[in-house]
């Protein structure tokens, strides 16, 4: 029987004997194709060619290969982790990924995976916006310099 439900990223829910409360699911197709196609043309993929371009036509797309192999991996676990302790029938199903690292490593491994997890977060934020600052001053200082230059 499928159950709609709607789980917080980081949030820690009930424990594996609680039982538990069914949450609506607010997804729809589209902001499922919409979700997938911002993941495919992300950041990672505008950096790639540069990437490639340091790295060679050697190490670079088998260091592609390489890390494809550890997302496969990383997902097949995670979904491995989704309902415990058996991957099939449960019992208690894992809703988030610190309720995951809390069953299997405990919970100082949780507070210390939260605080790595939320600081990508906050790092990947601040990177983005000095990017996003110096792009802007960048394109600022292009068009002065295009506005002031004179037909010669």
């Amino acid at each position: 029987m499928h159950q709609d439900q709607e789980s917080p990223l980081l949030g820690c829910s009930s424990q594996p004997d609680e039982p538990e409360e069914p949450l609506k699911r607010t997804g729809t197709i589209w902001t499922s194709i919409a979700y997938i196609i911002t993941g495919v043309i992300g950041a990672g993929v505008l950096s790639l060619a540069w990437t490639v371009a340091q790295l060679g036509w050697i190490a670079g797309p088998l260091l592609m290969i390489v890390f494809a192999g550890i997302t496969i991996i990383s997902t097949n676990l995670l979904c491995d982790c989704y309902r415990h302790p058996d991957p099939e029938c449960g019992p208690a199903r894992i809703r988030s990924y610190m309720e995951a690292v809390k069953v299997y490593l405990g919970e100082k491994s949780q507070k210390v995976s939260g605080v790595i997890v939320l600081e990508g977060l906050w790092g990947g934020a601040a990177a983005y916006v000095i990017t996003a600052a110096t792009s802007m001053s960048a394109s600022l200082q292009l068009a002065l310099v295009r506005s002031n230059a004179k037909p010669g």
